[in-house]
């Protein structure tokens, strides 16, 4: 995976100090990377989703709590994991864990002020769950490793806010006040990036190679090395559902306000309904949102 990454970005001295951040990224307990490895396939089912979170008493707390939020107005509680799925639904409680189980690991470390957990976990969830749909839709790479591409894209923007909170906040006011894109910014200030940081977090998790290149390229997929396969790129189908799901207001940072129409998600060689492939993910959304916020 190195070698994805040896050019750097010349002339910065915090790069190193940057990478050096990776030495304070939690360790992922063999239980937490099974349950996000069997978790993330696309064929489960009610009592597999169940059991797999019933492993975890944190995660499943959070499952019943979630479900009892007042969003879903219940008129009695849902008392078990088994309970929330028959409520809720599997497919919302299966992301609300993968999301969870993600940000478990971070959630004793402190974060820079400006950073907003809710907004983060509500974009890598929504992301995720575009890519699930456009795997269905489109021939991806890897439609198995879609979920967790999208899950995982940003978690480097997630170890800048706990490594390095003042440096994060002064790449946020960069992008504000400069106008530039936040990967810019992060490049002058950092010498890296966080799409860089994502892949190296992935790396030392052990978990796929192909999800380390996704979460590396996702904002530059016209730099992604030539393969022999013959589906979309993971990083190109990441960076199209990436830039939507901004534009649909589910950013990490506070939305910028602009009347630019959504963007496109189509794929040369491919045909792709982007009004049908809207109506489904609002329809699957409105549940895995109420249980974030």
């Amino acid at each position: 995976m190195e070698s994805l990454f040896a050019t750097g970005y010349k002339g910065s001295i915090s790069r190193a100090k940057a990478l050096e951040s990776l030495n304070k990224l939690p360790v992922m307990s063999a239980s937490a990377g099974r349950l996000l490895g069997r978790l993330s396939r696309r064929d489960y089912d009610l009592a597999e989703v169940a059991a797999l979170i019933e492993t975890d008493s944190v995660l499943s707390a959070q499952v019943v709590q979630s479900a009892n939020s007042a969003a879903f107005n219940r008129a009695y509680q849902v008392e078990s994991v088994r309970h929330a799925i028959v409520m809720v639904g599997v497919g919302t409680v299966r992301r609300f864990a993968l999301v969870r189980t993600v940000a478990n690991l971070f959630s004793r470390r402190p974060r820079a002020h400006l950073f907003s957990m809710i907004r983060f976990n509500l974009h890598s969830v929504a992301v995720a769950a575009m890519m699930e749909l456009l795997a269905n839709e489109v021939p991806l790479d890897d439609a198995e490793g879609a979920f967790l591409a999208g899950l995982f894209h940003d978690v480097g923007s997630l170890l800048i806010a706990v490594a390095l909170p003042e440096q994060y906040e002064s790449v946020q006011a960069a992008a504000s006040v400069n106008q530039e894109h936040l990967v810019d910014c992060e490049r002058e200030i950092l010498g890296t990036d966080h799409a860089e940081l994502s892949a190296l977090a992935l790396e030392r998790w052990g978990l796929a190679e192909n999800l380390q290149t996704a979460a590396a390229f996702h904002h530059a997929p016209q730099a992604l090395p030539e393969t022999a396969k013959s589906g979309v790129p993971l990083s190109l189908a990441i960076h199209r559902a990436d830039a939507l799901i901004d534009a649909l207001g589910m950013s990490i940072e506070p939305p910028r306000v602009t009347d630019q129409p959504a963007p496109s998600i189509g794929f040369a060689g491919h045909t792709l309904n982007q009004d049908r492939l809207l109506e489904r993910f609002a329809e699957e959304w409105k549940a895995v949102d109420a249980m974030l916020r």
